[in-house]
């Protein structure tokens, strides 16, 4: 699953962080954002869930629980592994390192042994690095793989 969306991180609150989707016009009470509390009350059956949007890492330390925010939610929610970012993203840089993680993602399933989630971001951000626009860490090193990274 990925979301390529907004990301708003609540740094007083981080279970009412959120991503922007769109409202359903036909739902009441539905206002198309998406927060942490609500994603840990679902049942997901996805291997992987990308939050392409800003801060979806970051979050509130918790005593035994580690980062409390939208990953945190996610694993809940019984997503085993997450890409998330750790800081605001520059969304031009964001979505060529995401169509190169997917590139390596979907080329890791054609070989033996295939690549790691952890293994195809590294790809990714190495292929992002290589374009002199993108030299700069802040265009390539926002998003880490929480979770299991295999």
């Amino acid at each position: 699953m990925h979301l390529a969306t907004h990301g708003v991180l609540d740094d007083h609150s981080p279970m009412y962080s959120y991503v922007v989707l769109a409202p359903d016009a036909t739902r009441d009470g539905d206002d198309g954002v998406l927060e942490a509390r609500e994603i840990m009350n679902l049942r997901l059956a996805s291997d992987l869930v990308v939050l392409s949007a800003c801060e979806t890492g970051r979050g509130r330390f918790g005593r035994g629980e580690g980062v409390i925010g939208m990953a945190w939610a996610l694993f809940v929610a019984g997503v085993p592994a997450t890409v998330v970012s750790q800081w605001k993203v520059d969304a031009a840089s964001t979505s060529d390192l995401m169509v190169a993680f997917h590139r390596s993602l979907r080329a890791s399933t054609t070989r033996a042994g295939g690549f790691a989630k952890a293994e195809a971001l590294q790809r990714a951000s190495r292929e992002v690095l290589a374009d002199a626009r993108y030299r700069h860490p802040f265009y390539w090193a926002g998003f880490v793989v929480v979770g299991d990274a295999r």
